[in-house]
């Protein structure tokens, strides 16, 4: 390592000294935009208040050096979160008539940029502070960027002005490990070198490390390693753009997973990389194959977030994945026959089959292989054959004993007619939605599409688990109180004002709540076995119509 990388290409120094004397300092395209929420920027601020005034190592900043500009490799979290950090001093500096001057010219200054989709927002609150005019972000990083700089401002505030003081100076002294390289090869070097000692990365920045390196090992011309370097890191930008796009919906995992087993029929980890890149003969060409397919899987996973506002793609994530209907999603629109009436329902089978394996203790899926028949265009497989294979599952399920007395295709009405516990968050939780739905679409209200309003609701008891001031009998309890007709959605800031309120008391607070299965609750004065039986079986018919394949 040292042979080729060396020493004077390494000094320690502060952050201070770092911009003093540096003109230009950029994130490649290529890396990660900012990732770091208030755990991170939490254990940031605990550690500079630690010292005490005391010397702080903030940790090793890579660089790779071209002309005046310094591309980060590693650290860029780390220097973000800095410029943030100070940025929030200045402002609380500022607004107590204090001189923030030094500290606003030496950082925050064009010096260091994010990366480009970011930068403006990330200048705006740096140098200007102009948070409240920001009404949306393009960006889960951008919101990240703004979150990062107000949990500073809300911090800081709460210190007196000698330990900010005290922070600010520890900051800026801070110790750095910078380490400069000159070129993409040498990078390659340090990404291989990083990884082998087991840094935390995630499995595709260490499997984009291994490639890259690969690729100058595999490269007779140094010259032409830098060039296939440089298209590959054009496609790991686009690709990270695009997992950002779509997070909340898909994982980095998830779509890695989906990759490799698509295209090679592998996991999609460094293991079974290696082991598929030796069994290869060409194998920078693989390498830049690599690559640019999973920018376009990636590609496709964004397509489908982007049309979530359609009820059949939204309902699948509502839904959650059981099985891998992901991957099926992934192949409709990397093949472009994501319209039409067999597109639609295959998105409905898919979404009654992760439903049905709710409810069972099911542990085969073999979706991925209808999936993979599929987008092999040298099989003779089309959307009909994959429309056939998801229909016949979702009836009977994938094997065949678990249709034994039609258990499988009955399982949702045996649910709802002879079990007594629907109270699962997991499970209830997604035809109570459903169920608004069902009533918002005959109300003319609009139905609710929206993940993150999804997630921020949670499962109610009407007649409370554990009332305060009755006493219920064995039969209530085992028949009455967990089914679903005495149950209801709530969202997790109203389900803690409910508590085990009686029924009069959560009558009132029902009147404050917008979903129109409410309607229901409201206008009853009791709640006894009469009134839960009649809200069941309206639920229970809704769902059982919902959930029929009969029409599919």
């Amino acid at each position: 390592m040292e042979s080729t990388l060396h020493k004077e290409n390494q000094k320690l120094e502060s952050i201070k000294l770092l911009f003093k004397s540096v003109e230009n300092i950029r994130i490649p395209a290529y890396q990660r935009a900012y990732s770091w929420e208030n755990k991170q920027c939490s254990q940031f601020l605990e550690d500079l208040l630690e010292q005490k005034g005391k010397r702080y190592y903030l940790g090793q900043l890579l660089f790779e050096k071209s002309d005046s500009t310094f591309f980060i490799i590693d650290g860029q979290q780390r220097l973000t979160t800095t410029i943030l950090f100070l940025s929030a001093i200045v402002k609380i500096k500022e607004a107590k008539g204090q001189d923030a001057n030094e500290i606003r010219s030496t950082y925050l200054t064009d010096v260091f940029r994010t990366i480009k989709d970011d930068h403006q927002i990330f200048k705006k609150i740096s140098q200007k502070h102009l948070i409240s005019i920001i009404d949306d972000t393009e960006t889960i990083s951008q919101k990240r960027i703004i979150e990062a700089f107000n949990f500073f401002e809300i911090e800081l505030n709460k210190l007196d002005n000698e330990i900010i003081d005290i922070v600010q100076e520890t900051l800026e002294n801070a110790i750095i490990s910078t380490f400069y390289i000159s070129n993409k090869v040498e990078a390659t070097q340090v990404f291989e070198y990083q990884n082998n000692r087991g840094k935390e990365l995630s499995r595709f920045e260490v499997i984009k490390a291994y490639l890259m390196h690969q690729i100058y090992i595999q490269s007779k011309d140094s010259n032409q390693a830098n060039n296939d370097i440089s298209d590959v890191q054009d496609d790991i930008s686009v690709t990270y753009r695009n997992i950002e796009a779509v997070e909340g919906y898909f994982t980095e995992n998830e779509l890695l997973d989906n990759y490799c087993n698509l295209f090679f029929n592998i996991n999609g980890n460094i293991e079974a990389i290696k082991e598929k890149l030796n069994n290869t003969e060409d194998k920078i060409k693989w390498i830049k194959l690599f690559f640019e397919n999973f920018v376009e899987l990636t590609h496709s996973a964004k397509t489908v977030v982007n049309n979530r506002g359609q009820s059949e793609i939204s309902n699948l994530f509502f839904v959650g994945n059981e099985v891998n209907w992901k991957l099926v999603l992934l192949v409709l629109f990397n093949r472009g026959e994501n319209k039409g009436e067999i597109y639609t329902k295959i998105l409905k089978l898919l979404e009654i089959l992760s439903f049905k394996l709710k409810l069972g203790d099911y542990r085969t899926d073999y979706l991925h292989n209808y999936a993979k028949q599929y987008f092999n265009f040298e099989q003779a497989y089309n959307i009909n054959d994959l429309y056939e294979d998801i229909k016949n599952a979702t009836i009977t399920g994938f094997k065949w004993y678990w249709n034994d007395n039609d258990h499988f295709e009955n399982i949702i009405i045996n649910y709802f007619d002879n079990e007594k516990w629907h109270y699962n968050r997991n499970t209830i939780k997604f035809v109570l939605w459903q169920y608004e739905n069902h009533l918002r679409k005959i109300n003319l209200s609009g139905i609710l599409l929206d993940k993150e309003l999804y997630d921020n609701y949670t499962i109610e008891h009407i007649k409370p688990q554990n009332p305060e001031d009755e006493e219920y009998s064995e039969e209530f309890k085992s028949k009455y109180l967990h089914i679903v007709g005495n149950l209801a959605l709530l969202t997790k800031n109203q389900n803690s004002k409910f508590s085990n309120k009686s029924f009069d008391k959560k009558s009132e607070l029902f009147q404050d709540t917008a979903l129109s299965s409410y309607t229901e609750i409201r206008e009853k004065y009791i709640w006894t076995e009469k009134e839960i039986t009649e809200r069941h079986k309206s639920i229970t018919d809704f769902a059982k119509r919902y959930f029929n394949t009969s029409n599919l």
